[in-house]
């Protein structure tokens, strides 16, 4: 048995380990801009409704995101040509990030343009697979998940907002649908995907994500080179470290242990959410902490508005939201994943309120010393509750008619 972060896997559940391409880090440079852009968008009017826009705009990014993941997780080692059609969707989210960045009531039909382009490019690589006899799949079913969608999204823009929007939402949906349907095919596909591959992908999304919030915190110093400008960039910089470090210490380990024990389960449901849903939680809380930090080091020395600051506790306990979700979806016990949900969602948003009448920077440092306290809390947990958590993944993996029972899946 081998042991990571106090979770245990036999190495019947492990598998060769897939690392990242190259042309799957230079497609993420794209994300680089979207990420920018959100927190623009939201950086400009941190209200509860550009937060609800920020987030309905950014689900069909990351959705084609994952999407084309996917599909290269699956075939991209097999079919070099899969490779080429990745660099070839680039234009696609890029054309969607610059009418986020325009004003999509502006230019929806760009929005609309760019996410018609990803779909025909995976329509593409599909048939790829489907002519090469790596899928064995009725043709009606990528022709519907993608140039069906394709269609829809064109079609889209001859119709003014906000109708326009409708119709996008129902081409998201359909492709949903057309994933959570539970049959040979997709059981297939779980089955064959490299999980390593998938979980350092979407830390590498996490780091783009993290990254944005470092950049605000160094330019917002550039331009404000004040003592206040520096605490706010040191503790803004805290904040991005002790997350990144909580992600990649605990977060990435666990779940690659929990995701082998479900594959042994045939609980495919859990690797569908944990690789494909539940991250956007933890990218879209990373963007709004990302934000915050940005509004932060434009007004360091006065006193953060109150939008402001929901903002930064938000983004926090989102992201130990996501974090908690993995977790129960992965077979953990609820009242075990709450010891640490609970205070992660309370503690930073008692020292947000909290700092109501202090300067940005000191509501900064409030926030980063919340993290070192649920840092502390993790490593406590982690250690006491690793072993009973690594008999029941274990337990499940062993006897896959008792995991499904339990309703993991």
């Amino acid at each position: 048995m081998a042991e990571v972060s106090g979770v245990q896997v036999s190495a019947a559940q492990s598998q060769p380990r897939r690392a990242a391409d190259w042309y799957e880090l230079f497609f993420d440079l794209v994300f680089v801009v979207v990420v920018a852009v959100s927190a623009d968008l939201i950086e400009e009017a941190p209200s509860i409704s550009t937060v609800l826009v920020f987030l309905l705009l950014l689900f069909p990014l990351w959705w084609a995101w994952v999407n084309l993941m996917i599909t290269n997780n699956l075939y991209g080692t097999r079919f070099p040509s899969i490779g080429v059609l990745v660099i070839a969707a680039m234009p696609g989210p890029a054309a969607m990030a610059i009418a986020v960045a325009e004003g999509v009531e502006l230019d929806g039909w760009l929005y609309a343009s760019g996410a018609a382009w990803i779909r025909l490019v995976l329509l593409a690589m599909w048939l790829i697979a489907y002519s090469r006899k790596a899928i064995s799949v009725s043709l009606w079913r990528p022709l519907v998940h993608n140039l069906g969608t394709a269609a829809l999204w064109l079609g889209s823009v001859l119709i003014p907002a906000p109708y326009q929007y409708l119709v996008w939402a129902v081409a998201v949906a359909i492709e949903i649908a057309l994933l959570s349907q539970r049959k040979g095919f997709a059981f297939s596909v779980y089955r064959e995907a490299s999980i390593s591959h998938a979980l350092e992908r979407v830390g590498l999304f996490v780091v783009i994500v993290i990254g944005e919030a470092v950049y605000l915190a160094v330019t917002g110093l550039a331009k404000h080179p004040t003592i206040s400008g520096g605490a706010a960039a040191l503790f803004g910089f805290l904040i991005c470290a002790l997350l990144a470090r909580a992600f990649f210490r605990w977060g990435v380990p666990t779940a690659e242990a929990g995701l082998s024990a479900a594959r042994s389960a045939n609980s495919y449901g859990a690797m569908r959410d944990v690789i494909m849903y539940l991250p956007f939680i933890l990218v879209a809380a990373l963007t709004l902490i990302a934000a915050s930090i940005g509004i932060a080091m434009e007004q360091a020395g006065a006193p953060l508005s109150f939008d402001a600051r929901m903002l930064l506790a938000a983004g926090i306990g989102g992201f130990y939201l996501a974090n908690a979700l993995v977790g129960i979806r992965l077979g953990r016990p609820i009242a075990s994943v709450a010891t640490l949900a609970i205070p992660g969602l309370v503690v930073p948003a008692l020292a947000c309120l909290l700092s109501g009448e202090l300067a940005a920077w000191a509501t900064l440092a409030l926030a980063s010393a919340s993290l070192v306290l649920l840092d502390i809390v993790s490593k406590s947990l982690g250690s006491r509750t690793g072993t009973s958590n690594t008999s029941s993944r274990i337990r499940a993996a062993q006897h896959p008619a008792t995991h499904e029972r339990e309703g993991l899946d």
